[in-house]
């Protein structure tokens, strides 16, 4: 099998309201809840396209444990510990060849990439099983263009607003610590978290999926000299009452400097369209008029990262926050007779490009994602939600500095990727070396968290019901994820325990 070539000396880099609290996890476009169908050949729209030239309050609503263990199946929480086989890809290291005048571009990382076949082999449950990365390979659009196209947006909105502006108007105050239902879960381990209000806690309409962070965003782990915490939420059209337009995905941030007074607020991620004098923007869905499932979010510097389950990364600017002028009728979105509407939502943050896989590459899912700042080169990690055991993990790698993808020739390819041999995979993570892999109904209704390595057993710890994406809060050493179930829901973080 072809391996990954790692080019050492040099990459090319690529250039460059608030409704009631409720949510759920079940889209026909990403499978990525435990009771949600798997479903397969969803697409999402095409990235908004033309040439664009740049020109430079909502009301407050109210919103059984085990140990860590190895073990067999069958009991919540316990390990079953499995050997594991397959080991690190062997690389080869090729030094572009330099003259002292230029510089020739480094030789292609994936010359001969494997047949889609030899990435979907048996698996098998409980063991990691590395895969050649060179199979998967995405591509940017054109993010000169859609970061014009946000700043045409918010100029003719005029009403551009910093994180710290939003950080000043959290209207919404979050619960200290877990419910009994899913603390009983989690005792025997040292868990910090909390849950949302009541109206958040109940609705049946929005689903919290993906988990992101200022550990994610920072090095030093601080935005604005705070904790804090992202979590996106898609809407479900099928759970509400009438026949709604489908209003995207929302996004809660969360200050949890003080988790005895926690306090957060909803933004809306929007879709820029048009050109120039007549840009506009519409909410974050697909084409066929489903929210984007938004299963994993990665906030890097001033970029969120939001899973696109067939395609690949929409990606927002957390740095280009418009606020809206009107907020009662939550079927509006777009500049209009002088309003700026958001489906009620006071600020609003814009799409800026997209990373789409190749026609070349491999189908791949991105269910999930996360950031591992540990590895090297640091890299955004997928994950596949599967009911069976064929869920694959992708390690993509990312600069740190410029905030984008590593890319070859105008490709990115994945630094490796693995089998993961686990079902119902909802987030993973990898840190120091170590696999993390978020899984739903693994013990009747409760979630797992599974550690693991090539070449050695998979180890449980006991996970809540209805976990999803995976967040590593490094200072701390603690690993979050969100719970999406209506009055089950809980923010969650317990500290990671390594292999």
């Amino acid at each position: 099998m072809p391996r990954l070539a790692v080019v050492s000396l040099a990459l090319l880099l690529a250039a460059c309201s608030d409704d009631p609290a409720t949510s759920t996890d079940a889209s026909v476009t990403d499978p990525g809840t435990s009771n949600t169908p798997q479903t397969t050949g969803a697409t999402d729209d095409p990235a908004p396209t033309g040439t664009t030239t740049s020109t430079a309050g909502d009301p407050t609503t109210t919103g059984p444990g085990d140990p860590v263990t190895t073990a067999t199946t069958g009991d919540p929480g316990t390990t079953d510990d499995l050997v594991t086989t397959g080991g690190p890809l062997t690389s080869t290291t090729t030094t572009a060849a330099t003259d002292a005048t230029t510089e020739p571009p480094p030789e292609p990382i994936c010359t001969d990439p494997p047949a889609c076949g030899d990435v979907e082999a048996t698996a098998t449950e409980h063991q990691l099983e590395l895969l050649d990365g060179c199979a998967f390979a995405l591509e940017p659009n054109d993010f000169a263009a859609g970061i014009a196209r946000a700043d045409a947006l918010l100029a003719r909105a005029g009403t551009a607003v910093t994180i710290d502006d939003v950080l000043g108007q959290l209207n919404r105050e979050g619960v200290p610590g877990l419910s009994a239902y899913q603390a009983d879960r989690m005792k025997n381990h040292d868990y910090t978290g909390f849950r949302w209000n009541d109206g958040d806690g109940a609705v049946d309409y929005w689903y919290p999926q993906g988990i992101t962070g200022s550990s994610d965003a920072r090095a030093d782990g601080k935005v604005s000299g705070k904790r804090l915490l992202l979590v996106s939420w898609y809407h479900n059209i099928d759970r509400e009452p009438a026949d709604p337009p489908a209003r995207g995905v929302r996004l809660s941030l969360v200050d949890i400097t003080d988790l005895d007074a926690i306090r957060y607020r909803h933004l809306l991620l929007v879709t820029p369209t048009g050109d120039g004098p007549d840009v506009n923007f519409t909410a974050a869905n697909t084409s066929s008029g489903d929210a984007l499932h938004a299963g994993g979010i990665v906030w890097l510097g001033d970029r969120l990262y939001v899973a696109s389950t067939s395609v690949g990364f929409r990606v927002y600017d957390m740095s280009r926050i418009f606020e809206t002028t009107a907020s009662d009728d939550d079927t509006k979105i777009g500049i209009s007779g002088g309003e700026v509407n958001a489906h009620t939502y006071r600020y609003a943050v814009p799409e800026i490009g997209r990373y789409s896989l190749t026609d070349e590459s491999c189908p791949l899912r991105f269910s999930a994602v996360a950031l591992d700042r540990s590895a090297d080169p640091p890299v955004l990690v997928t994950a596949e939600y599967m009911t069976d055991l064929t869920g694959r993990v992708a390690r993509w790698p990312v600069d740190l500095d410029s905030t984008e993808l590593v890319t070859n020739g105008g490709t990115v390819f994945a630094r490796d990727a693995a089998l993961a041999g686990q079902s119902r995979i909802q987030g993973a993570v990898t840190y120091e070396g170590v696999y993390y892999m978020s899984c739903s109904s693994q013990a009747s209704q409760w979630g797992r968290l599974y550690r693991n390595l090539p070449d050695s057993m998979s180890e449980i710890t006991a996970w809540p019901d209805g976990p999803e994406d995976l967040y590593v809060e490094r200072d701390l050493k603690l690993i979050w994820t969100a719970a999406e179930h209506p009055n089950k829901r809980v923010n969650v973080g317990i500290p990671m325990q390594g292999y």
